[in-house]
Formats: structure tokens, C-alpha cells, sequence
């Protein structure tokens, strides 16, 4: 097995051909940004097809990408873009300002999208290929935000169609055909703009929802690759010589993924805080990764690594199961005699022992807990609709923690039944300060003391009940070179596999 280093980094001259093979976690509900609801493998799969305005390094900072150039303005009020020029889409059209606006606006139009990017004031064309986005605050981050599913570019065919279903974008690849919970294949873009890439003629996608059946399907020759979030199938592939593997056990750039119990602080009864303290003090995190962690995955009783500029002692609350079981007697009378409430699951076996370890420890307390289990995509959906009391949950693994404004801001809360980006629906004025303070201030010692104090108060607040480190892995086999090295069009390189995400068209295939 290659090391972390240097594994997913190709070596020699690339081949042209074949077909690659790639085993994914989940299936998503669409392919139109401003609709749909994108998650590891939203991102993979948009990566082949569509393409963002800017992207981010393997250092941490950001780079124009379908842009050719984007600057600010002193105070980061307006940003001007420039668009690379002679870019087509998959339909033949041209990639210019106007297409450019026209997504922007639909995003900004959108109630799923529109949240992130509320200081956003106007967008428009000023030149065929060159656009101002002006804001009502200095927005420092926004390059970062447009690398994400926001800044990603969908033709004005698609625009006008709604067309959910087929992708039609500027990626080195090209929509074939979609079955849902199947497949998804694409084809190589004959008129791709950036020379002599992609390497592959095509890829199919295949949704395997259980780690160890993709597990069982890379063994036996069916996938060529694959993510995987299970600690065991990523210690179990790691050490055997016929794979090679990356993950995110370490090496980690921003703020990293984590795993957490996500409540929903409007629903009945977790919108008491002391029901919440003590849910949190009844769960035995160290016993946890014991006994489904692999022993690999790092502990987390916050939303920053120890090592990063962010982290803090935050206060987060121990484990306490004596004091838990008493904060429940304490709020049993306001909720007419007892805590009963659902915790809601995908139907992955490892989540689903994890789940059940929970549902005992917090039975354990004096709680009435019950088990539900559903699809990542209607998971994702309910959580933007509030529908839902407590779901497991991984999110906030990004470059810069701006990029999580949208979770943790009141302004993006609402009552259930509406959509929220601020999926827990916690309310805190002190979180939006510090919010405004790290989103507005180029200064690195007042963004510090913005994200420690935001950390602090989600541990008081307790929206997440913190379980570990999110462990990701990307497993290939041995004739699958370069799948971590996307280097961008002014030759650095791209941030590569970061919370089950990774784009494939670096991919070449060898003999062996």
C-alpha cells in the first residue's frame, strides 16, 4: 500500500481510455444547484460534470477557476469576475457573463441556497465575460463560498428547463444516463476546454449504501474505487497491499468533518436545554469509537482539531450519566411526565449500532428513546425542513469556517416546516456577532476569538452532541492513478478528497 503521501498521486505519463468504476455512499435527489440537496456524492458527481467559479487548494487558500480572475474592491463590498474565454457548455452554448448572473440569481431566488450568500445586494453583467457582485458587508470569504455548490455553473438550458435530472455543465464529462439508486454514468467531453484532459473515456457511478458490501465490491473487481466512512473497512483496506488509500485521519487543512447528534432545539422535548445537557453528559463518546470507531477516530468536543488556530478548551460537558439521569427527573414535569423523543438514522449497520448504543445510553438516564431509520437524501431533506427531533448527522469539514455562517446563524433559523439552512434552529446573539465579526474582519486575531467564542457558546447552546472526528477513506485499486491530485488551470493544486468528496477526472487507468 502506498503512503498517505503519495498515494492518489499519479506517476509517469498519463493513458488515455477506459472505464473507471467508483462505489459511493449515497444517492442525491438532483443535479440543479439551486434546488437540490448536495452531499459527498452530490459534490463527486458534480465534479465530473459541472464546474465551480473558484476553487480551493491544498493549502487552504482559494484560486479562480471557471473565473479567470476575481478581485475586490478595498473594503470587499463589490468583487468584479472575469471569465475564461471560449468555455462551452455540453449544449454547445458559451459560458459568459450573462449565464454567469443568471445562476447567481436563481441561487439567490432559491430558499435552499439563498442563505448562503445573504449579504449578496446585486449581481450584474458589465461586459460579455465580466460581472460585479456587490454586497451589504465586507464579505472577505466569498471566494470560498462560490467553490462550493453555490458557485457552481449550469447552462441557461438548464436554467430556464428546471431540469433537475440532467446535468448540463462545462465539466470534462458529459451526462449519460442516471438511474437512481444505480447508477450514473458520464462520457468523456470531446470539447473539453482544459487541453488534453480528461484521461478516462467514461465513469460510472454506483451507490452502494452499506461500507462493507462497497467494501466486498472493490475486492472483487466490481469498483475500482470507492469512499467509505466505516473505521473498520478504512483500517482493513489500509494495510493491504493490493489498494491504495488516502484519508482524513490526519493532515486535515480548516476546520475539520465531524460526526454529532444534530437536535432540533423548536421540537418538543429538545427545546429544553436541560434535556439537552443531559443527552449530552449520558454519552459515553471513548466507549463509542471503541467499540465502532476502530479505535482510529479521533475524539471531538468541538468544532476545531487540536493543533488548529481555532481550538479552545470550550467547556463542552463531560460525561456525567449520575448528573444526566438527574437534569432528566429535572425536566420529566414540564413535558408531561417523561423525555420521549425519535432519533433517526441512514440505514448504514454501523450508524445503525451506533444509534442503538446511543438509544440505550440515553434510556440508561431515563429517557424513552426511540429508533427511526431513512434515506441520506430524505435525511438531508427533513433536516432543512425541520421535520425531524434528532438525527445523526456529519457536516462543517471546510477550509475556512465562514463556509458554516449558514448553520449556525439565526438569520438562516426558521420555524419548523420552513426550510433552514440552520438545521438545529438555534437561536444565540452572541454566536451572531462573533458570526459578523469572523465574516467582515481580515484580521487573524480577531477571526481566532470570533470562532473560539462561537465554539464555546454552541457547547453551552448543545444543538450537536459531538460524537468524533468524521473518518473519510478513498480506496482504489492498484491500475487507478492520480485520483488526489486535480491541479488547477494555474498549475497549483486543488484540496482533493475532503469529507467523502473528490473529483475523478484526474483519473488515469495503467496495466498491472
Amino acid at each position: 500500500m502506498q503512503s498517505s503521501a503519495t498515494a492518489g498521486v499519479g506517476t509517469g505519463t498519463p493513458k488515455k481510455g477506459g472505464t473507471l468504476v467508483v462505489g459511493v455512499d449515497s444517492e442525491i435527489d438532483g443535479f440543479l444547484p439551486s434546488q437540490n440537496h448536495w452531499d459527498n456524492t452530490g459534490y463527486t458527481y458534480a465534479y465530473a460534470v459541472l464546474e465551480a467559479l473558484t476553487a480551493v487548494t491544498i493549502d487552504g487558500s482559494w484560486r479562480p477557476y471557471l473565473a479567470e480572475s476575481m478581485t475586490a474592491n478595498p473594503d470587499h463590498t463589490q468583487w468584479t469576475l472575469t471569465m475564461r474565454p471560449g468555455i462551452t457548455f455540453h449544449d454547445g452554448s458559451q459560458l459568459d457573463a450573462d449565464v454567469v448572473v443568471a445562476n447567481l440569481e436563481q441561487v439567490l431566488a432559491s430558499a435552499l441556497t439563498k442563505q448562503a450568500l445573504q449579504p449578496i445586494t446585486d449581481v450584474k453583467s458589465t461586459g460579455p465575460l465580466t460581472l460585479t457582485i456587490d454586497t451589504n458587508e465586507p464579505f472577505i470569504t466569498l471566494p470560498y463560498f462560490l467553490a462550493s455548490q453555490v458557485g457552481f455553473i449550469v447552462a441557461k438550458s438548464q436554467l430556464d428547463s428546471q431540469n433537475t435530472q440532467r446535468p448540463i455543465g462545462t465539466g470534462p464529462f458529459v451526462y449519460s444516463q442516471w438511474v437512481p439508486n444505480d447508477h450514473f454514468t458520464v462520457t468523456k467531453n470531446q470539447r473539453y476546454w482544459q487541453s488534453g484532459q480528461p484521461y478516462l473515456d467514461s465513469i460510472t457511478f454506483h451507490p452502494i449504501f452499506a461500507d462493507e458490501s462497497r467494501e466486498a465490491a472493490l475486492r472483487t473487481g466490481q469498483l475500482d474505487i470507492m469512499a467509505s466512512r466505516d473505521p473498520h473497512v478504512i483500517k482493513d483496506l489500509a494495510h493491504d497491499p493490493s489498494f491504495s488509500q488516502i484519508n482524513t485521519l490526519s493532515g486535515r487543512v480548516g476546520e475539520p468533518d465531524i460526526d454529532f447528534i444534530l437536535l432540533n432545539t423548536e421540537a418538543d422535548p429538545l427545546s429544553d436545554l436541560t434535556v439537552r445537557q443531559a443527552l449530552a453528559r449520558s454519552i459515553d463518546a471513548p466507549t463509542l469509537n471503541k467499540l465502532f470507531g476502530a479505535g482510529i477516530t479521533p475524539a471531538a468536543t468541538g468544532l476545531f482539531y487540536q493543533g488548529s488556530p481555532y481550538y479552545s478548551n470550550n467547556g463542552y460537558p463531560t460525561y456525567d450519566p449520575g448528573e444526566a439521569k438527574s437534569l432528566i427527573e429535572e425536566a420529566k414535569p414540564r413535558h408531561g411526565g417523561q423525555i420521549a423523543f425519535m432519533l433517526q438514522t441512514i440505514p448504514d449497520p454501523r450508524l445503525i449500532d451506533t444509534t442503538q448504543a446511543i438509544q440505550q445510553m440515553w434510556n440508561q438516564v431515563g429517557c424513552d428513546v426511540s429508533i427511526g431509520t431513512i434515506q441520506q437524501v430524505e435525511l438531508i431533506a427533513n433536516s432543512a425542513t425541520g421535520h425531524f427531533q434528532a438525527l445523526t448527522f456529519e457536516l462543517f469539514g471546510v477550509s475556512d469556517p465562514d463556509l458554516n455562517y449558514q448553520w449556525w446563524s439565526s438569520t438562516t433559523a426558521a420555524p419548523i416546516g420552513s426550510i433552514a439552512l440552520n438545521f438545529a434552529r438555534n437561536r444565540d446573539p452572541v454566536i451572531d456577532a462573533a458570526l459578523e465579526q469572523g465574516r467582515t474582519s481580515s484580521d487573524m486575531a480577531t477571526r481566532v476569538a470570533a470562532y473560539q467564542t462561537i465554539d464555546r457558546q454552541l457547547a453551552k447552546d448543545l444543538p450537536y452532541l459531538y460524537l468524533g472526528v468524521a473518518p473519510w477513506s478513498l480506496t482504489a485499486a492498484t491500475n487507478v492513478e492520480n485520483y488526489n491530485n486535480w491541479i488547477l488551470p494555474d498549475g497549483s493544486r486543488e484540496q482533493g478528497f475532503n469529507a467523502g468528496a473528490f473529483n475523478p477526472s484526474p483519473i488515469w487507468l495503467v496495466e498491472t
